[in-house]
């Protein structure tokens, strides 16, 4: 019998999302789910895949300032951010702005986001000693320390941070009306900065992840890597859409019963994505990685690949239904 990985959606290999959730309980939507954050986002219908290795960074690989500030301002959030994708260290100018854009946001009251605190993953920056010149930070790695100077120089060198700068109140059908937007987007438009890419997201990252089996060029622990985060990110897609079919409230004026029945057969197609890409997870755990190029593993890869595309195909279909019963 295949074994297919499990989660109970109580916390996210997307440690971007995770992070925001994180920060989210200190702002005026203290208490928002995790759920709901990586629905309302619109990260659990993400995918970006490079059709050469699956290399480790595929995950990473998009505009981080527009993503995030697109996936906080649907929750109703103005976001402020220092630093650039660039693999290369802050200038001591840019060091201080970043310092001083953390500083700011925990003045607030709220944890900043960064990147590649003690791992290359993101997690939050929550308090600061300026006499001592260190953050407080947390990520998948530690909860600790970290000098001001090594904002920014850490594994791979590279400086982010966000702040959450204000809030304006968003109603639910909007943000949901704006998740299917950004979900749909990213299911069917190259993302912005993938055009000269060979990267891919969307429908297309599942060709670009079947190509690297075919071609027998997978990189076992990119691999891993990537099918668990893409897995997870579908089990919240479902636990997401099972919510809209619980808990969706009566609207005055407004037949809501076609949205739930809609989130309800949207969620059967995840569901079936998340399984296939379950069996994934665990034919190539993560981190061991498994042998993605030995024979019977890569067929059996891109049988579930397959599989999960043409469910994945279905749930589109499904939330762009969903969209216009909104409109």
């Amino acid at each position: 019998m295949e074994m297919i990985a499990t989660t109970d959606c109580s916390w996210s290999h997307n440690t971007d999302t995770a992070a925001l959730h994180s920060m989210i309980q200190y702002t005026e939507l203290k208490g928002m789910s995790l759920v709901d954050v990586m629905g309302y986002t619109a990260q659990a219908f993400k995918i970006i895949i490079d059709p050469e290795a699956v290399e480790v960074g595929s995950y990473s690989h998009f505009d981080w300032k527009l993503h995030h500030e697109e996936a906080l301002h649907n929750l109703g959030f103005s976001v402020q951010y220092a630093g650039k994708q660039t693999n290369i260290p802050p200038t001591p100018e840019e060091l201080e702005e970043g310092i001083a854009l953390v500083q700011q946001a925990i003045d607030r009251g709220v944890p900043a986001l960064s990147w590649d605190l003690f791992i290359p993953e993101w997690g939050v920056i929550y308090g600061y000693d300026d006499n001592r010149r260190v953050f407080q930070c947390r990520d998948v790695r530690q909860d600790g320390e970290l000098p001001y100077e090594k904002l920014g120089r850490g594994e791979v060198t590279e400086l982010y941070v966000l702040g959450i700068t204000g809030y304006q109140p968003v109603d639910r059908r909007s943000m949901l009306k704006g998740a299917l937007e950004l979900a749909l987007r990213h299911a069917k438009e190259v993302l912005p900065g993938l055009e000269r890419s060979i990267h891919r997201n969307g429908i297309a990252a599942y060709d670009a992840w079947i190509k690297a089996f075919t071609n027998r060029t997978v990189e076992s622990f990119g691999n891993s890597v990537n099918a668990v985060k893409v897995w997870d990110a579908r089990e919240f897609a479902v636990k997401f859409l099972d919510d809209v079919v619980a808990n969706w409230p009566e609207e005055k004026d407004r037949d809501s019963s076609q949205l739930r029945e809609l989130a309800s057969e949207a969620a059967t197609h995840y569901r079936i994505v998340a399984d296939r890409l379950g069996a994934l997870v665990s034919l190539f755990p993560f981190p061991q990685g498994g042998e993605p190029n030995q024979e019977a593993s890569a067929t059996r890869a891109i049988q579930l690949l397959q599989e999960a595309k043409a469910a994945e195909i279905q749930g589109v279909r499904v939330l762009e239904q969903m969209l216009e019963a909104l409109s």
